[in-house]
């Protein structure tokens, strides 16, 4: 079973890398399918060279760069390794020359193939290399350039530079003071987040006193929910309609005791009556204490038929006795 899964893992990485050689080589617009002939070609120097640079024939892109390497251990000459066309029958008067088409490409191989050649060469052969004066010139000119270049940069440089050199004292004064307001930046840097830091103590005391408050504050706000609720299940309208109706009752009542209609109202406003009760409660009082005094008066027993005396005789008698 593991050696199932190490061989499908090898043929998928063989087909992978087939797969991305033939698409770049594609890409570069040569053609995949057809075979190709590999040529050496020997260069002192291959500088710009990358593997993968294109041979160019009469500007048509025939092959491709596959291999650079020292051809000996005295690394004074290097061998470049081409794969060329199948189709394109080079000859001994083919010559494979470094060029650089433009100034921002890179470098390539152009086959120049010169009258007069009598020899067909076959795959594994040598080819003739050769550099073009235009790399060597171009080479030349850019390091010239880049010299002048650099040499104006220091110019300028040591243009700006000058005024500097003068206050150099001027300058490090300014650096110290600087150094200094920098220290004093990071003092109150450290100072505001110890203020910070207290601030948002205190945020924090207040806000676990606020919870606490509001925790004491619930059940209050229940109970007069609760109450609430009690409120709106009572018909209020119902009882104030009620009110009313008694308060009218009430004002009407007293409306007619202060008028003269009704018992109340006569007793309010006319005193015969209760100069009459007055009248009568001192008449009923003399009565009460002649009763106290002479019951015989009033009550009148006899076993043996005593004559009855009236009331008015019995006084006179009693008076005249006690003269």
């Amino acid at each position: 079973m593991a050696r199932t899964k190490e061989f499908k893992v090898g043929l998928f990485v063989v087909i992978t890398t087939v797969a991305l050689y033939l698409g770049f080589n594609y890409l570069r617009g040569l053609d995949v399918f057809s075979p190709l002939h590999t040529y050496y070609v020997k260069y002192q120097n291959v500088s710009g060279l990358n593997k993968g640079a294109s041979v160019i024939l009469n500007g048509l892109e025939v092959g491709s760069v596959v291999d650079r390497k020292f051809s000996s251990i005295d690394y004074d000459e290097v061998i470049v390794t081409l794969a060329i066309d199948k189709t394109i029958l080079l000859n001994d008067s083919t010559e494979a020359m470094l060029a650089k088409p433009d100034f921002l490409g890179g470098v390539l191989v152009r086959l120049i193939m010169h009258p007069g050649g009598q020899t067909p060469l076959t795959s594994g052969d040598t080819l003739v290399g050769g550099v073009d004066r235009g790399i060597s010139e171009l080479l030349a000119e850019e390091g010239l350039s880049a010299a002048n270049e650099l040499s104006s940069l220091v110019n300028k440089i040591n243009t700006v530079l000058e005024p500097f050199a003068e206050k150099a004292d001027t300058i490090a004064l300014a650096i110290d003071n600087f150094k200094t307001l920098s220290d004093q930046l990071i003092v109150m840097t450290d100072e505001a987040q110890m203020s910070l830091e207290q601030i948002r103590l205190k945020i924090d005391y207040v806000t676990d006193s606020l919870v606490v408050a509001m925790g004491g504050v619930k059940p209050l706000l229940e109970e007069y929910t609760a109450l609430g609720e009690k409120l709106n299940a009572v018909d209020i309208e119902s009882r104030l309609q009620r009110i009313d109706t008694v308060l009218l009752g009430t004002q009407q009542f007293l409306s007619r005791m202060n008028s003269n209609e009704g018992t109340l109202g006569k007793l309010m406003s006319d005193d015969s009556l209760y100069n009459n009760i007055n009248l009568a409660l001192s008449d009923l009082d003399s009565l009460l204490v002649d009763f106290r005094y002479n019951p015989k008066r009033y009550v009148n027993v006899s076993v043996f038929g005593k004559k009855y005396v009236p009331p008015a005789e019995g006084r006179e008698k009693a008076t005249k006795k006690k003269n």
